[in-house]
């Protein structure tokens, strides 16, 4: 019989203090930002074009209904961008093409980071679902050697969480390098660009601390079996 775990708590409470929090700025920020038109009236689609063309990025583009369902896909050199996005003339507008073009960026300049998660997404996307799976078993039978498989498993997510964050800091900032070389917003509108990409980025750090959590919690069970042996 499966039970909740108050430990689990113990382990997952800084990872949830600090997602809520980036749910809180995130809607506040984004729906503030995205709403407040620029001075340049540009919207993501003249974003796009104005960038690809300054940083020589050769991309193919299209526009995906739903909100922020924004994403550059590397192995298609695909920039997707979400039709408010595309279309409406706003500061979030201008920062959140500019952080999927960040994307493109560090993609023609072959970031190791970017290469390096790509390759392990397939461990990560079995690993993952596997890992839960083989903990489960390894702890209700009390087999060590098959918790601890699980746990290796589980780890590559970790991993996965670790290089996507500065992979997207990197990308933030290089948003707004670009959009300041391109003067894509006055520079009184830079602070509203910056707060909207801090927002994502709390996301991404919430992620990875709850994967970190996630990761401790399994370890500290399954050292639990070990000494129970």
């Amino acid at each position: 019989m499966f039970y909740f775990d108050p430990q689990y708590l113990f382990f997952m409470l800084p990872a949830l203090l600090v997602s809520l929090l980036a749910s809180i700025l995130l809607r506040i920020w984004t729906n503030e930002y995205l709403s407040r038109p620029n001075s340049t009236n540009l919207n993501g689609y003249d974003v796009m074009q104005k960038i690809t063309t300054s940083s020589n990025l050769r991309i193919e583009f299209s526009i995906s209904p739903g909100d922020l369902t924004d994403h550059y896909d590397p192995s298609k050199k695909l920039l997707v961008l979400s039709n408010s996005v595309a279309q409406r003339p706003t500061i979030g507008s201008v920062a959140i093409a500019a952080h999927e073009l960040g994307h493109a960026k560090q993609h023609q300049d072959k970031s190791i980071l970017l290469g390096l998660r790509g390759v392990i997404v397939p461990v990560v996307n079995i690993g993952t679902n596997l890992g839960y799976v083989l903990i489960i078993i390894g702890l209700v039978l009390s087999f060590s050697e098959l918790a601890w498989l699980g746990v290796v498993f589980f780890s590559f997510s970790t991993l996965f969480s670790f290089l996507t964050l500065p992979i997207e800091i990197d990308a933030s900032a290089k948003a707004i390098k670009m959009i300041r070389k391109n003067s894509l917003l006055s520079n009184s509108e830079i602070g509203g660009a910056k707060k909207v990409l801090i927002a994502a980025s709390l996301t991404y750090i919430a992620g990875t601390i709850s994967s970190l959590a996630n990761l401790a919690y399994f370890v500290f069970r399954v050292r639990g079996i070990n000494n129970r042996d």
